[in-house]
């Protein structure tokens, strides 16, 4: 929208200058009145250019500028007076509303309108009474109209990007516990798998499944079984390292990637975990986990990895739960 409106800055001042050299004089030449023309589209360019949004406030304020200008140039001096380029004056304002998306551009651009534009003119050439009342009227109806305009549209852009945000989370982050999604944890390892890969750094695998997770369904419903895994899930974000990658792979199964810890600092944290489970209870019934640990050793991939662990966790289970396995 920005860019559109650049581009309309480019091509409604040309018309205005064809426009007025066809239907009056005015003092200073043609040459000059066209000279805004080359900036403008300079400007427009750029906005091709500048993809963050950060840049966009100032080069609306630069067109702007130049637009001021080049009405003035074309205005000054015409038999018409203030009249012929009133319209243009007030019309800027509304047009460049949707532009300003941080409150002090939108403060600068109502400066540059309604002063640093007109007013030269104005001191040039001192407008009759009805001149300066239409002018006054006009301008604070037009900078009011853009006030609500720029005002509703921010309200629309914020909401926009908050729904943009919450489905974003609601895509990446488990609603229920937390923690990552299983697409989101199989994204990221895959990543942390490629960097420790590159820097020859350890990497370790938690996988762990909550005990006898079916029985508390369904002895005391789903609720308890919600309640379980989102008390896991609190868990094990406290209990992690910031950098560690903690994901719910899918009904009662988590994964964690641990950067740079080897077999028996993988271990202590699975240990330390597992202790901090059993502390839960959940509709009476204490809680307890089963954890399946391995080491990256040759693997290229994720798949294998997680395999392993997902083995080391089938031997903590037959070995009666509530353990730790290492895979070796």
């Amino acid at each position: 929208m920005v860019r559109a409106l650049l581009w309309t800055a480019v091509g409604g001042y040309l018309s205005f200058v064809l426009g007025g050299q066809m239907t009056g004089t005015s003092a200073a030449p043609l040459w000059l009145r066209l000279a805004p023309v080359v900036p403008l589209t300079l400007l427009a360019l750029l906005g091709l250019l500048h993809r963050a949004p950060r840049h966009y406030g100032a080069l609306g304020l630069a067109a702007l500028a130049w637009l001021e200008l080049g009405i003035f140039l074309n205005g000054y001096a015409r038999p018409e007076g203030l009249s012929w380029i009133l319209p243009a004056y007030t019309l800027l304002p509304i047009a460049a509303s949707p532009i300003w998306l941080k409150r002090r551009h939108f403060v600068a651009a109502a400066v540059i309108c309604t002063l640093l534009g007109p007013l030269p003119l104005l001191w040039l050439e001192p407008p009759g009474p009805w001149q300066m009342f239409q002018y006054a009227d006009y301008m604070v109806i037009a900078v009011v109209v853009a006030a609500v305009l720029n005002g509703y549209q921010v309200r629309l852009i914020r909401q926009h990007l908050e729904l943009e945000e919450r489905l974003r989370l609601r895509a990446d982050v488990d609603e229920l516990t937390g923690v990552a999604t299983r697409a989101r944890f199989l994204e990221q390892a895959r990543s942390l798998l490629v960097k420790a890969i590159d820097s020859g750094t350890s990497l370790s695998v938690l996988y762990m499944d909550a005990d006898h997770f079916k029985q508390l369904n369904d002895n005391h419903g789903h609720a308890a079984g919600d309640v379980a895994l989102a008390g896991m899930g609190r868990i094990l974000r406290e209990h992690l390292r910031g950098h560690d990658l903690v994901g719910r792979i899918g009904g009662e199964e988590f994964a964690v990637l641990l950067p740079g810890l080897d077999a028996e600092a993988a271990r202590a944290t699975a240990e330390r975990l597992r202790r901090a489970v059993t502390l839960q209870r959940s509709a009476g019934q204490a809680l307890s986990i089963s954890i399946g640990v391995a080491v990256h050793g040759e693997e290229t991939a994720l798949e294998p990895l997680l395999a392993r662990a997902d083995q080391a966790l089938a031997a903590a289970k037959r070995g009666g739960r509530n353990r730790v396995e290492v895979a070796g």
